[in-house]
């Protein structure tokens, strides 16, 4: 080659290597300005899974603390929407793509969700989920920047069809979400195909004979102290466990059992039908169901019935979700007399639906409306319905109204967000309104313990306080002697025993000494559960709320847990009835009865009479 073709050819391939230099630099700098920040979006998500658990973080957290957990997934979820749109540092392109890739895949995932996931659920798993899963797919795209849009794109899919899988069963006492798998048949499903017929019931002479022996009146039995008579409980359960007497699926519902005789009364939800059942004590057989048209579907604390039952003078009373108060017949179900309260007196249904178990004093029949309203007490004629009286205590209540005993005069108490009322049955006139506001709900029983003195329990943020109450002719006084934040009961009652308190501090049982309200001990994680009070035996038994019975020895020292077994499945908030040895419990998807063991007593070899039975 001669060297004028040389300089030619050199000269050619510099002119080519310039723009081709140039290009690369142009798209070195490109990339460096497009390099996504994704330090952002990272913080926002790990803000969002703390947020779910931020109730266990605060042993006094305040009532609204629960708006964090609803709705602080959803918010850092928008939080990375406008950090996606304004400050990723990506192209517009490239953000509108990924805008389009999260409204289709919502969209998709939104048309082919269960029906019951179209809840909170999606602020708090479905759009979290799809946000995380497109950051995730990001952040795997900074090691193949070519394929950043379709690694987002996989990423959301991936996160939004998570909650296709699902169904929604409400939440735990802590406001986590409770899922199902959706192809698995709901408890209501399984009730609904059960197979009734052909099994054998008690006669119509078997159960008159019953309603004449009531066992457990009602709510939390005959004093709504949740004290149950029995001697020689058994506690080694490893040796001497209980034995299950029969198991059967029942529908969805808060209500505890009213049990006389051989007949056990409670309230359950079937499809859309509100029921009262009775059921026979012995074998768990249906004797009689009454059906009324109508469904609460509460998104927290699921369908059906809160209130339970309550026998009184050979009649059955009862209080829906949705406000129907019914009189029945116990022995065969049939109608009294019914009552549609929203419809009556004009009030909507509250947000947890209507849970006030009736509460009888003569012929007065008196139930709270839960809801702020001009009237939130109702009196009923016990005999045919007829409204004899209202009044207004506090703006909601869930609690129960309670009867006291009070200087051998009886009295309604009932605790409300503003604090304690306390009026006449017969007239609903006032007598005492001491105020103790309450930011949340309130859904406990006021408890008196003697000595003119009641304590207030109350949940998250408030605690619970001991007043004494002086009465002179018609002048009440009310003096405060402790106040405590060592027990902050949701809608777990306490009991009473010798001279200290066993309840719940949140989701852990503890004791507080009554005259002082210090705290003994705090132990035990058994969620929201209730408690059951063995008096004679010296034993507190407690239903967690994952379903486990746990004995614990009422001792103010320290805690001492006797036994435990497994007795139901899924979400237990019902309260547990014991009438000798016979253990009746039910939650949302089952009822179930044992039959707990006695201790023998030792045989008298001095005195061989005594041995027999």
């Amino acid at each position: 080659m001669t060297p004028i073709s040389q300089l030619a050819e050199d000269d050619l391939l510099n002119k080519t290597r310039e723009p081709l230099n140039a290009k690369l630099q142009e798209n070195k700098d490109l990339v460096d300005k497009e390099k996504i920040r994704l330090w952002p979006a990272l913080i926002l998500i790990i803000t969002g899974i703390l947020s779910l658990r931020v109730t266990s973080f605060y042993e006094d957290a305040p009532s609204w603390l629960w708006m964090v957990v609803a709705f602080g997934p959803l918010l850092c979820s928008i939080l990375g929407l406008v950090w996606w749109t304004f400050f990723s540092r990506v192209t517009i392109r490239q953000r509108i793509l990924g805008i389009l890739s999260i409204m289709i895949t919502g969209a998709m995932t939104l048309l082919l969700l269960d029906p019951s996931m179209l809840s909170p659920v999606i602020m708090m798993i479905t759009f979290p989920l799809g946000m995380a899963g497109f950051v995730t797919g990001l952040y795997f795209s900074t090691w193949r920047p070519q394929q950043q849009n379709w690694l987002a794109f996989t990423g959301c899919l991936l996160g939004f069809g998570y909650s296709l899988f699902f169904r929604y069963e409400g939440m735990w006492g802590d406001f986590t979400v409770r899922l199902a798998p959706r192809w698995q048949p709901t408890s209501e499903t399984l009730l609904l195909n059960r197979e009734t017929y052909g099994q054998e019931v008690l006669s119509i002479e078997q159960r008159t004979l019953s309603v004449e022996r009531v066992l457990w009146s009602g709510f939390r039995g005959n004093e709504r102290r949740g004290i149950a008579l029995t001697e020689n409980l058994e506690t080694d359960w490893i040796k001497h466990p209980p034995e299950q007497h029969w198991r059967i699926k029942i529908g969805p519902g808060w209500s505890s059992y009213a049990v006389a005789g051989e007949l056990l009364f409670t309230q359950e939800q079937r499809g859309e039908n509100e029921c009262v059942t009775c059921y026979d004590a012995a074998s768990g057989n249906e004797i009689w169901i009454h059906m009324d048209q109508t469904r609460l579907d509460d998104p927290l604390g699921g369908p059906g019935p809160r209130a339970t039952p309550t026998l009184h003078n050979g009649q059955l009373y009862t209080l829906g979700s949705t406000g129907i108060l019914l009189c029945l017949n116990p022995v065969n179900g049939e109608v009294i007399w019914k009552v549609n309260i929203p419809e009556e007196v004009g009030r909507k249904v509250p947000m947890w639906g209507f849970c006030a178990s009736p509460l009888l004093i003569g012929e007065h029949l008196i139930v709270h409306a839960s809801e702020r309203g001009d009237n939130d007490i109702f009196a009923y004629r016990a005999s045919d319905g007829k409204l004899l009286w209202t009044c207004s205590a506090g703006e909601h209540s869930y609690s129960s109204p309670q009867k006291l005993n009070f200087e051998n005069e009886l009295y309604v108490a009932i605790l409300t967000d503003e604090g304690l009322a306390i009026l006449a049955p017969e007239s609903g006139d006032i007598l005492l309104n001491y105020a103790w506001p309450h930011s949340g709900y309130r859904a406990l029983q006021p408890c008196f313990v003697g000595n003119r003195q009641i304590i207030l329990p109350t949940g998250m943020g408030t605690g619970t306080r001991l007043i004494q109450i002086n009465k002179e002719a018609n002048n009440w006084d009310v003096r405060e002697i402790w106040t405590t934040k060592n027990l902050k009961s949701d809608f777990n009652d306490l009991v009473v025993h010798h001279g200290h308190i066993y309840g719940f501090d949140d989701n852990i049982f503890t004791c507080i000494d009554l005259e002082t309200g210090a705290r003994n001990w705090k132990r035990g994680r058994y969620g929201k559960g209730q408690s059951l009070l063995l008096a004679d035996d010296n034993l507190v038994m407690v239903l967690t709320e994952q379903g486990s019975m746990v004995v614990l020895d009422a001792n103010s020292e320290n805690h001492n847990e006797l036994a435990s077994m497994q007795m139901l499945n899924g979400k237990t908030w019902n309260h547990p009835v014991l009438i000798g040895d016979r253990l009746y419990l039910r939650n949302s998807e089952e009822a179930v009865c044992y039959v707990l063991p006695i201790k023998k007593a030792p045989l008298d070899l001095d005195h061989p009479d005594k041995n027999r039975h």
